[in-house]
């Protein structure tokens, strides 16, 4: 028998994913808020459980039997503060489960000039940025934790920029961006899992990291739209290194050039 995950949020990320890992022999069971997701789960083969972090009772003992748990909630106004998330800690606690993937944003450092590097939170205190106050809280419970932090997610039908009009002025224009395709979070998380490597924070995003003006007037002349309006005012940015995952995982990024990622007609539905 493969090993076994159970997946908190089969979306963008988590269902792609969950297809990855079963393509790879494991045994992935996967939740969703929406009961009528559970047949499109169980179609791609997995187990599909309805749970939602804020009801205690979804919580299914069968969903929290797995050796790995992976907790992938996009962000939104009813999940940025540490309470929402208790309950699910604690009854992993319960679970037995001992390693965690808590995936998590890089917007957790603060833009002040700087490269960006997974231990620079530590002076951060508690109370400063609700996420981390989230890692924080899944770092301290009785379990594993790794923490991943993404950059900007791009890939599938997220092409990049697509929201941005000529009309609406794009500020930062020389900020860095600081982004990440689909196929390299999930290398990231396959590549956690496969060394098994617990206890660790990840910075997630590309090798390169073209000025938001140079990345998106790109992006938007190869779909067929042009003059975007940038800010040209310089604004506070930060770069976040990839140094360490790239190390301890011995990983390349399979779109680690973010331009020649844009570029690649088979990668994309412009329109």
């Amino acid at each position: 028998m493969g090993k076994t995950i159970s997946i908190i949020g089969c979306g963008w990320l988590g269902l792609p994913l969950a297809e990855h890992l079963i393509g790879k022999g494991w045994i992935v069971k996967g939740s969703t808020t929406s009961e009528g997701k559970l047949i499109q789960l169980k179609a791609i083969g997995i187990d599909p459980f309805l749970l939602d972090i804020a009801d205690k009772n979804s919580f299914d003992p069968n969903f929290f039997n797995s050796d790995y748990l992976l907790v992938n909630i996009p962000p939104s106004k009813n999940y940025r503060e540490v309470r929402a998330y208790l309950s699910i800690i604690k009854a992993i606690e319960d679970s037995g489960i001992s390693k965690v993937i808590f995936i998590s944003s890089t917007s957790v450092y603060p833009s002040e000039d700087q490269i960006a590097y997974e231990g620079d939170t530590e002076s951060i205190a508690n109370d400063t940025n609700a996420l981390l106050d989230i890692e924080r809280a899944f770092q301290s419970a009785d379990f594993e934790t790794t923490v991943i932090r993404f950059g900007g997610l791009v890939g599938g039908v997220r092409y990049p920029g697509r929201f941005f009009t000529a009309e609406k002025e794009i500020k930062g224009a020389n900020q860095p961006v600081n982004l990440i395709h689909l196929d390299d979070c999930i290398q990231i998380i396959y590549q956690v899992l496969n060394k098994d490597c617990f206890d660790e924070v990840f910075n997630g995003v590309a090798d390169t990291h073209p000025s938001r003006k140079e990345f998106y007037s790109i992006a938007a002349s190869l779909s067929g739209r042009d003059n975007l309006n940038f800010n040209e005012e310089d604004i506070a940015f930060k770069i976040i290194s990839n140094d360490k995952v790239k190390r301890l995982l011995k990983m390349d990024f399979i779109h680690g050039d973010l331009i020649q990622m844009l570029k690649d007609d088979s990668l994309w539905n412009r329109t």
